[in-house]
């Protein structure tokens, strides 16, 4: 090698060099960017900590799974919570075909039903079954809950909900609002802006009475309506949603939010999306979800855990629940049953929930499920919940007013 060559070479080798002591020359700043970033963050992520920390603390009736997702929804990441329980439901959908094992379920009831007026036996009407082929007793009305000078408040059919899942078990309850008054309990996180009056459980005055209990609706922020109680607003009332309004005297009807609605100065009032079952037909549009009109997190079409309630022509609520609901065949049960009137509630496995109350003489208080595979206790609403709820309550006689 001459001394040529060998002064050609340095040049490279000082580069060399040079690029061998930038990585840890950017190393040290990525270092110290990172401290600086990670003391910067600390804030946030204690602030985070402890928020999701509150709400566990408040889990009242509900698991830590359900509470964190309710916080991921809380805290900007509702979009990826629903793209999750998209995939996952489209992959449980029920199977098709099949029957019921074991038959229909016969309802516990110390009441009768109402004779007729000249003192024939009761007409024992039902709902008629969606099924082709029915099993025996689907949709015929039962008695349901405590008697109520000997003869039934409420009623229940049990049927499935369509003609291709033949596993697949719907409750329907029919309800007398001529004994009855309704009541809107609000959660200790739904519909927020608390603490509320109601203490989120139905009142000690009003225990020995309660008949029987449901889920409200969808979470205020994803029910695209509003929330108003006694003359205080959770959420401004939009016109033309589907509304449960309980007037002055505790009657419940189920309408599309008007003028009209509010001139009537109602109790309560609790909105979620529109309508659908409306002047006894289904509503146009059941199979578009265009702009969430059903929903955000798994639409209209997935067949899940749905809920809803209606009003028929003789003025008795309907509530009906299934495991492999979509919003036509939610809106097609509560139809066949009466309803003239008729609107979403709650939907999936964690929130679905009708518990009937049975009083004993000692004034225990005992809870029994509509559907057996609904998720929550059936003393669910004898303690707090975190969601609001609507109570049904045994109208008192003139000697307890």
């Amino acid at each position: 090698m001459t001394a040529t060559d060998d002064i050609a070479r340095q040049p490279k080798e000082t580069t060399r060099m040079n690029l061998a002591h930038r990585p840890a020359t950017w190393s040290s700043h990525a270092r110290l960017f990172l401290r600086w970033l990670g003391l910067l963050c600390l804030p946030a992520t204690f602030a985070a900590s402890f928020s999701y920390l509150r709400a566990l603390d408040d889990a009242g009736n509900t698991t830590t799974a359900e509470q964190s997702v309710e916080w991921l929804r809380g805290h900007h990441y509702g979009d990826t919570v629903s793209w999750i329980e998209q995939i996952y439901f489209s992959h449980h959908q029920p199977p098709t075909g099949g029957t019921l094992t074991g038959g229909l379920p016969i309802a516990v009831s110390n009441a009768s039903l109402a004779p007729s007026t000249d003192g024939s036996p009761a007409v024992v009407d039902q709902v008629v079954p969606l099924a082709s082929l029915p099993l025996a007793g689907e949709g015929v009305w039962q008695p349901y809950g405590d008697a109520v000078n000997g003869t039934a408040t409420m009623q229940v059919a049990y049927l499935r909900p369509d003609n291709m899942h033949g596993t697949v078990l719907a409750g329907v309850v029919r309800i007398d609002q001529t004994k009855v008054a309704f009541q809107l309990i609000p959660g200790s996180k739904e519909p927020g802006h608390g603490p509320w009056p109601a203490g989120n459980t139905v009142s000690a005055t009003d225990r020995p009475r309660l008949l029987a209990a449901f889920n409200s609706g969808f979470r205020i922020a994803d029910s695209r309506g509003g929330y108003v109680e006694d003359g205080r607003t959770a959420a401004p009332l939009r016109t033309g949603a589907a509304s449960l309004v309980i007037g002055s005297s505790g009657t419940l009807d189920i309408t599309s939010w008007t003028d009209a609605s509010a001139a009537a100065a109602p109790i309560a009032v609790r909105q979620n999306l529109d309508l659908i079952v409306d002047g006894g037909q289904l509503v146009a549009g059941l199979d578009d979800n265009t702009g969430n009109r059903w929903g955000h997190t798994v639409g209209n079409k997935l067949f899940v855990w749905r809920s809803g309630i209606g009003i028929d022509a003789h003025g008795r609520i309907l509530y009906a629940a299934s495991e492999g609901l979509s919003v036509r065949t939610l809106a097609a049960l509560l139809q066949r049953a009466g309803a003239v009137r008729a609107m979403e509630l709650d939907i999936n496995h964690s929130w679905v929930s009708f518990n009937v109350f049975h009083h004993t003489a000692s004034g225990d208080v005992t809870g029994t499920k509509l559907l057996a595979g609904m998720s929550k206790p059936a003393s669910r609403y004898t303690h707090a919940d975190t969601r609001d709820f609507v109570a049904v309550i045994l109208r008192p006689t003139k000697a307890q007013l």
